[in-house]
């Protein structure tokens, strides 16, 4: 434990001294511009553009950017020869990448909700299933390609999906703040376990499964390459 504190105490130094968090930075008020230019004040319609459809790819070059440290390096080469629990590595790195979104996503959420009220929050925790499993996702793209960019094609290919397949999807869809029915549900106006809105709960179940599933493949996968290696 006192590794791993020590671990995130060297990548929060590094994180702040990167061009990735003050890309991330500017990238608020650009966003705030926008959504005030474009007229959107329906508490979901703006929930949907910032938790569904914008910090998701955010959420994806973050996990990229934690994982390039060891993954882009010679080192993560090393760290597979070495006899410790490899799980614990995509864990921790994982669990790094949402501290620093979650540092981030406080700073949109915060005085949204001092505008807007409580949906603002609520919608975010709503979102946190898809989140899970774009995270989990690009991270087995980044084990499957051996390198950072095997992440970013991968978490990509998951927002495109999201954004533009919900015809596809169809009750699986991702995007669904913007439906007054999702509204409802979310803000506790109408029962979680009503049958009218049982198919809401068995889209997140989905969600939270494939981000297990694929957290599964990535440390197989992490394994397999930990025995070719020996």
């Amino acid at each position: 434990m006192k590794g791993c504190l020590v671990r995130f105490r060297l990548f929060l130094k590094l994180w702040f001294t990167s061009l990735y968090f003050y890309i991330s930075i500017l990238l608020i008020p650009i966003i705030a511009m926008i959504v005030y230019n474009s007229g959107i004040y329906e508490v979901g319609d703006l929930s949907s553009l910032i938790y569904e459809k914008t910090a998701s790819i955010w959420y994806v070059f973050i996990i990229q950017w934690c994982f390039s440290i060891d993954l882009d390096s010679k080192f993560y080469h090393q760290l597979i020869t070495y006899p410790v629990v490899k799980w614990k590595f995509l864990l921790e790195r994982a669990l790094f990448s949402v501290i620093i979104f979650c540092g981030l996503m406080s700073i949109v959420i915060i005085p949204l909700v001092c505008i807007y009220g409580k949906f603002l929050w609520q919608g975010f925790v709503f979102t946190i299933p898809v989140y899970l499993a774009l995270g989990c996702f690009a991270i087995l793209g980044l084990m499957i390609g051996k390198h950072s960019l095997g992440g970013i094609i991968a978490g990509v290919l998951f927002w495109m999906m999201t954004l533009f397949g919900g015809s596809l999807l169809r009750e699986l869809n991702a995007i669904l703040l913007v439906y007054g029915s999702v509204e409802r549900f979310v803000s506790g106006e109408t029962g979680i376990f009503l049958a009218e809105n049982r198919w809401l709960l068995y889209n997140r179940l989905f969600y939270i499964g494939l981000g297990v599933v694929c957290m599964v493949g990535a440390i197989l996968k992490m394994k397999r390459r930990d025995g070719n290696a020996r």
